[in-house]
């Protein structure tokens, strides 16, 4: 009996099994390679952004290193303007100094005088006077007297004048050096600040440096999956050109029968919106809000997306759905396989075989849309080709 269980357990595995490789599991739509795209276009003008900043960083950089050798310059100046007046200032000192030795030579000299007088006699210069044996004598001593009197006096009175007037010259030249240090610390101060902004700037574009190689790095990844999505897709349309239904020619079903006009045309036109496409995968049917939206012809759903809720004119996309917002498509062989996007409702799913005419979903204007309308497009073997001949247009 357990052997009967197995058996009948490994019958149903592999009737399952069978099941789910019969029905095909399309992981990619177009919609997925046209999100990528424009994944590759925001990160590519990411990579625009952070080289302008970098460019604008290199500028105010190179602007603080003339700055700084500007201050180099000036704190260059200051110091041999110090280094002159110290030199002055040594001389300065060397002259007080002989200046005072004179004075003090002079003054001792004075002195030794008024000392021998006083220990070798009571000679005064009144004596010698008084000792004049005549009158012109006297005359004559007394103006001696009189001279050496006043060249001690005049002597010390310069030397005393020139002692007030180097020491006031000092002090000037002392005064001045204590500015230029003043200056010389405030230069200082200004060059190290400029070597921290300039050493700030250098972190900056450091940092975007990396960001760009991260933007780079992610853009090629991107490259990646685009070209992994459109082989995928090449794929599909090659396995549904070979397998289950086929399509054989001829006039497929309108998708729109209550279309009021073509809105839009396939090919170039001008962007409609922000960001928008400036070539136009499909024709753009225009119709009232809840139109039904019918399968070309018969298939099987390979790709649906139901999450876009901004149904209504817009002047921006929303992004959804890669900007079909709300949309289906349908396989049905031979490479053929067509497209219905920005509708309201859906009501098919991922995997499900639909009948030509079959109502599939209704009109809306979700995803980049600007008003209530059926895109409708067809790829032929994964490339968008003017759908306008296969519904009679």
């Amino acid at each position: 009996m357990k052997k009967i269980s197995y058996i009948l357990i490994t019958i149903l595995c592999i009737i399952l099994l069978i099941n789910f490789i019969s029905i095909p599991a399309f992981a990619v739509s177009q919609a997925d390679a046209d999100k990528v795209k424009e994944q590759i276009n925001e990160t590519e003008n990411e990579i625009k952004q952070v080289e302008e900043n970098m460019s604008e960083a290199m500028k105010e950089i190179q602007k603080l290193e003339g700055d700084i050798d500007e201050v180099a310059y000036n704190l260059q100046t200051l110091q041999e303007n110090l280094t002159k007046l110290n030199g002055e200032i040594s001389i300065l000192e060397e002259n007080l100094k002989e200046a005072t030795e004179k004075y003090n030579e002079r003054l001792d000299s004075a002195r030794t005088r008024m000392i021998a007088q006083y220990k070798y006699g009571n000679m005064t210069f009144l004596d010698v006077l008084l000792n004049s044996t005549s009158l012109s004598e006297f005359l004559s001593n007394y103006y001696l007297v009189g001279q050496i009197l006043e060249s001690d006096e005049d002597f010390l009175n310069e030397l005393e004048d020139e002692k007030n007037r180097i020491e006031q010259d000092k002090k000037e030249l002392e005064s001045k050096k204590a500015t230029l240090e003043e200056q010389k610390q405030k230069v200082e101060r200004q060059k190290i600040e400029l070597a921290n902004k300039k050493a700030e700037k250098e972190k900056k574009v450091s940092t975007l440096n990396a960001e760009e190689a991260e933007l780079q790095q992610q853009k090629e990844e991107y490259y990646t999956e685009l070209n992994r999505i459109q082989e995928e897709l090449s794929r599909i349309a090659r396995q549904n050109g070979t397998s289950g239904s086929s399509y054989s020619g001829g006039v497929l079903q309108f998708p729109c029968t209550s279309y009021i006009r073509v809105s839009s045309w396939f090919g170039g036109r001008g962007a409609p919106l922000a960001g928008g496409s400036s070539y136009h995968k499909g024709v753009d049917l225009a119709a009232s809000m809840g139109s039904s939206i019918l399968a070309a012809e018969s298939g099987t759903v390979i790709a649906v997306y139901k999450g876009c809720s901004h149904n209504y004119g817009k002047s921006r996309s929303c992004g959804c759905g890669g900007g079909f917002g709300n949309y289906v498509m349908i396989s049905h062989g031979s490479g053929l396989v067509t497209v219905y996007a920005h509708c309201t409702t859906i009501y098919v799913n991922l995997g499900d075989t639909v009948t030509r005419g079959e109502t599939i979903a209704t009109v809306g204007t979700t995803g980049a849309s600007t008003g209530s309308h059926l895109h409708f497009g067809t790829l032929l073997n994964g490339t968008y080709v003017d759908p306008a001949p296969y519904i009679g247009l």
